[in-house]
This record gives C-alpha cells, structure tokens and sequence, in this order.
C-alpha cells in the first residue's frame, strides 16, 4: 500500500494522541483511509481533511470553510488548520446532534460504524467498506509512523525521489521528524537533523512581523549571492536594514554551502521574501505570499557576473539539506508538495533558475 507522508504524519500523531474511545482508532482510521485515499485526495492534500468533512460551524475553532467540489459536486468543507486539528475536529464533529447515540455503541467498534457510517456517507455498503479496512488500520497504528515500501527502507526512514532510477538522486531522512517547541516559534528536529537557532522576535522587523501572519501553506525556494556569507546574512536579518527603515527579515531559514541549517526566524513570524506586486508574479504560485509561505534559502548559491544574477549552483550538501527539510515542512505543517516553488519560477524579478530545480523535483515527489 502507498501512502502520503502527510497521512503517515497523521498516524503517528493519532497512534500518540489520547482519545476518550481508544477501542475507535482502528476503525476511525480505516474510515481516513477509504475518504482520503490514502492521504492523496485532493481534500486530504490541500486542505488537510481527510475524512470528507462538511463546514459546520462547530468547526470553526478547527479550520475554516473552503469551496471544493467533491464526487458529488460543489460545496462547502473544512480545511483544517493542522493535522492535530483535524483529529480534535475530527471527533467534535461526532459529537453534533445528527450523530447522537454513537456514544453508546462506543464500546463495538463494528455497531459504532454500522451507526455511523449511513449518516456520514449515503452508501449502503459504506461501514462494510470501512471494516474491510480495519485490519490495515490497526496494523498502521501498531506501526505508528513506520513507512513501508518496495525499496525495503527500515522502520522511520522516508525516501525522495524514486530509488529504482540510478540517474536521480535520492534523498533518505532519518529518524522521526519535526516538531515545534511549545510557544512554536523553535523548529526542533529529531534524528538526523540539526537546526541551529538564531530567531530572535525582538529584532527591528521582528516586533512587527506577526501581523497579518496566516497558516502556511506554500514554501518558496530561494538563494543568496556569494558576496557574502551565510553567517552575514543571518546577522543581517536580525539587525534590520536602516536603508529600508530596520525593516528587513529575510528567511525563515538558510541552508549554508556545507548543508549547516540554521533557522533565522521564528515560526510564528511572517518573512519578507516574495514581492506582493502582481505586476511582477507570475500565475504559478501567485497565493503564495510573505504571510503565508515559508522561506528557505541556500545562502552564497547564486551565480554572479558583475552586478547580475546569471545562475544558481546549490552545493549537493544544499540540496540534500532542502529536500530532507522541505519534506519534514511538508509533514509538519501539512503542506502538499505542489505548493513548494522556486522564486524564480513565482517572480519575473529574479532569474529564472533561483530555487526553480528543487522545487521541480519536490512537487514531482506527489506523482
């Protein structure tokens, strides 16, 4: 079976999460798997709903409502803020009044599905669907996060791109993953990964850089050029620019020539690094903004000649710290992979290779 890191994600959390049901994580679980497909809906990718979850207005402290046009036309859905979200929303959404009385088959998991199954989707066959998926569930979450797959990766570790392909390169990330501190402005890695922190929202622009800040939902690629070092650019961020008035903070992370990852902001801080002028954006990622998207550069990786930008040669250390990065992003924060860009293929204004090769690679990781 093939699923999507995000969904991986899911079980693991879920496998961890203390419920008031535990007996119902199987059978709960087989109920994401045949709405979400795996993790690879549409719904599931973009919006992080992998149970084909209407908008209600209980939902609100979950998500938000969106337009999608499911198999039985258009309407209005849950996206969900995070993947712990949809699992608290997930069961706040039970316990709305068309569904009153799956509490007192709670203890059956097959009387809970067979009550609820009729209501949650109009198919006869639907709670025999989701019990003939039951036993895959429960081996998952007694899995909880091991990936499995034909190139016969051990328990925890994630391959990119494809391994049978001796032209492509592939990437392994190891361990667990990410997580973010408890006030979540830290990204704190586990096996593998190294994250030196430098955020400081204190800074000039940092005091003011929540404002307007959104959920993420798109990573925008970048590089710097060589004149200076990645130690410089860092130090830059957190001084301010007095040419632009001390407002400056520039990436939420760089990724030095030797693979070092060190984060320049805190996650809860917006970063200006993509132009909000229309007038120079491109269609492709045009929603991807200072508000919502995660910057990442690969510091002194532009070409110069002169005054110009004519290039971009990321070192391999670079790349490979991007892609174990971007992936691990990608679980955190539930972001698909199709919505990671190069700056240079979002903005007219920037040469046209700057981050554009990662980025093809990664949003290729979903086909």
């Amino acid at each position: 079976m093939e699923y999507t890191p995000s969904f991986m994600t899911l079980v693991s959390l879920y496998a961890a999460e203390p419920v008031e049901f535990s007996d119902l994580k199987p059978v709960t679980l087989a109920m994401w798997i045949l709405e979400s497909a795996r993790g690879a809906s549409q719904l599931a990718s973009e919006h992080r709903n992998f149970a084909g979850m209407k908008w209600r207005t209980e939902m609100k402290p979950y998500g938000k409502r969106v337009n999608y046009e499911a198999h039985d036309g258009d309407g209005y859905y849950t996206e969900f803020n995070s993947l712990e979200d949809f699992l608290r929303g997930f069961w706040a959404f039970l316990d709305r009044s068309p569904y009153d009385g799956w509490r007192d088959r709670a203890a059956d998991p097959a009387a809970f599905i067979r009550f609820v199954g009729p209501i949650w989707a109009e198919d006869e066959a639907y709670a025999d669907k989701v019990l003939g998926l039951e036993e895959e569930a429960r081996g998952l979450l007694a899995g909880a996060g091991a990936l499995t797959n034909e190139a016969g990766l051990e328990d925890g570790v994630f391959a990119t791109g494809d391994p049978g392909d001796s032209g492509g390169h592939t990437t392994l990330v190891s361990g667990g993953g990410l997580a973010l501190s408890g006030d979540g402005k830290r990204l704190l890695p586990s096996g593998g990964l190294t994250i030196a922190y430098r955020g400081d929202d204190a800074c000039p622009y940092g005091v003011t850089a929540t404002n307007n800040r959104a959920a993420f939902a798109a990573i925008v690629l970048h590089h710097n050029s060589p004149v200076h070092t990645t130690d410089w650019y860092v130090q830059y961020q957190i001084d301010g620019d007095p040419g632009r008035g001390g407002h400056h903070f520039g990436y939420h992370i760089y990724v030095a020539p030797d693979g070092r990852i060190i984060q320049g902001a805190p996650m809860t801080k917006r970063t200006n690094h993509v132009s909000g002028d229309n007038r120079v954006r491109r269609s492709i990622g045009r929603f991807a903004n200072n508000t919502n998207a995660i910057g990442i550069t690969c510091s002194e990786a532009g070409l110069v000649s002169g005054d110009r930008t004519v290039g971009s040669r990321p070192t391999q250390a670079q790349t490979d710290a991007v892609f174990s990065l971007v992936w691990l992003l990608c679980d955190l924060y539930g972001i698909p992979f199709s919505h990671v860009w190069g700056h240079g293929e979002i903005q007219t204004t920037r040469h046209r290779s700057e981050g554009s090769a990662q980025a093809q690679e990664i949003r290729s990781w979903q086909n």
